[in-house]
């Protein structure tokens, strides 16, 4: 059958002919066979409307699913500029290759998992270090090693890559990711607020000693009123407190990620620093002192210091703050940092898995990478676009993301990571709000009943 006959113009056709033969039936007292024919007309004429009318639409969402690279991401609307420059560098790279980009802005988990399971996922796909594991064990993610030694498009892991970017996304020794970016969590400070209470800027080494001298220095009620206008830090929440818990040598689960260690006087210790912060000291705001929210409180220099990661700068810089990044304080368990990565993966049922692989290639390299370091979203994963990040930013110590991968840790992920934020998050809000000591909100923590399906947890009917 020609094409052209399921065109809107074939069916018009098609429901003009049959019209007529309907007409010359009737004519003839063949009354059935004219209103069978009838009917016929209808219907290839309202198929061909309804053809005229979703031709685009249709060509828009589903057409080029086959015959396109499907690539989904999540992201700000910046993210997706800058998600546009590596597809069109790819493009101008692989013409032959089309991109199809599936910017998902709400719900993306939740999204790769529906199409996941019913085996219609993009082929290529962003993902992050947290849902890894869980989503790895579902068999949809397509291993890569022997990708990586493809000719002329090898990767070169352990080399070329920051080595906890790389071991974030293996899974019983297989690569199933390939990092594109991350970064770790740091100390942003305001230089402005800095010089208004006087107080020296970090230096590249301090203490937590030193970090809270100076959030006491700087905390100041400055028109004196009897409140806070100035606050040295910004309470974060039990992710981003993870640099400061390493201080204290406190940690959340051993190495083999089963054994809940989050008990002890090094976690008493955190938790009870990371309390007083607020209720003990006064340098961070209580949840009723600030009219405006964190991001904001900073900008303006009421807020001194908040722990955030490489995606904090692109809105303070374009707000133009003047702002500046230090190194985690070091404390007696000695120094270390969260750092996250996201990976590029290729879904297992892909049908267009070279060029998956091309695409994945190309967005991990250093031309691509460059562009990563431009935006300043987040540090590349690749270790030779480190300089090109560091010179973007010159009014900021940006190397010092790059040098804290020395000190840098992996965050304690598992299948149950979502659980353990559940209950971690809810027992620390009563903490923060001064409700439950440091002491009971670990026992709390430790005696919880869905934690202790999933963890070896320590005994909680000691002294």
């Amino acid at each position: 059958m020609p094409s052209w006959l399921l065109t809107e113009f074939g069916l018009w056709l098609l429901a003009a002919a049959s019209l007529l033969v309907a007409v010359a039936l009737s004519r003839l007292d063949a009354r059935r066979a004219a209103a069978a024919l009838g009917w016929v007309a209808f219907a290839a004429f309202a198929a061909g409307a309804l053809t005229w009318m979703l031709r685009d639409t249709y060509a828009h969402h589903y057409a080029h699913k086959e015959h396109a690279l499907r690539l989904s991401y999540w992201g700000s609307y910046r993210e997706h500029e800058m998600w546009k420059e590596i597809v069109a560098a790819f493009r101008r790279r692989h013409p032959d290759i089309p991109v199809k980009q599936e910017y998902i802005t709400d719900r993306y988990e939740g999204k790769i998992q529906q199409l996941l399971l019913a085996d219609d996922a993009p082929d290529v796909m962003l993902f992050q270090d947290e849902p890894f594991p869980r989503f790895v064990a579902s068999g949809k993610f397509e291993p890569l090693d022997g990708h990586c030694t493809t000719p002329g498009l090898e990767i070169h892991l352990d080399r070329d890559y920051w080595h906890t970017a790389v071991r974030s996304f293996r899974h019983d020794g297989q690569a199933y990711g390939i990092p594109i970016w991350g970064g770790q969590c740091m100390v942003i400070y305001n230089r402005a607020a800095f010089r208004q209470a006087g107080v020296p800027e970090p230096p590249e080494r301090w203490t937590v000693d030193d970090f809270l001298a100076t959030c006491r220095t700087i905390a100041a009620d400055t028109d004196g009123d009897g409140r806070l206008d100035r606050y040295g830090f910004l309470i974060p929440g039990w992710v981003y407190w993870l640099p400061f818990h390493y201080a204290f040598g406190a940690t959340y689960l051993d190495p083999t990620r089963t054994r809940w260690t989050l008990w002890g006087p090094e976690a008493e210790a955190s938790y009870t620093f990371w309390r007083d912060l607020r209720h003990r000291y006064h340098v961070s705001p209580h949840r009723d002192e600030l009219t405006e929210g964190g991001t904001v409180a900073f900008m303006t220099g009421r807020v001194a210091m908040f722990v955030s990661g490489p995606w904090a700068m692109p809105p303070l810089n374009e707000a133009g703050v003047d702002y500046d990044v230090a190194h985690i304080p070091s404390g007696p368990g000695g120094h270390g940092t969260r750092v996250t990565w996201d990976a590029l993966m290729m879904f297992a049922g892909s049908k267009k898995r070279a060029w998956a692989w091309r695409f994945i290639h190309f967005a991990t390299s250093l031309p691509a990478q460059q562009i990563v370091a431009r935006f300043q979203r987040s540090v590349p994963a690749l270790k030779a676009a480190g300089p090109a990040f560091v010179g973007q930013n010159p009014k900021v110590h940006a190397q010092r993301f790059i040098d804290a991968f020395d000190y840098a840790r992996i965050q304690p992920i598992t299948v149950h990571w979502s659980l353990m934020g559940r209950e971690v998050g809810s027992a620390l809000d009563l903490m923060l709000d001064n409700k439950h000591s440091p002491s009971k909100t670990l026992h709390d923590i430790a005696a919880s009943r869905h934690l202790r399906e999933c963890f070896t947890m320590p005994d909680t009917a000691g002294p």
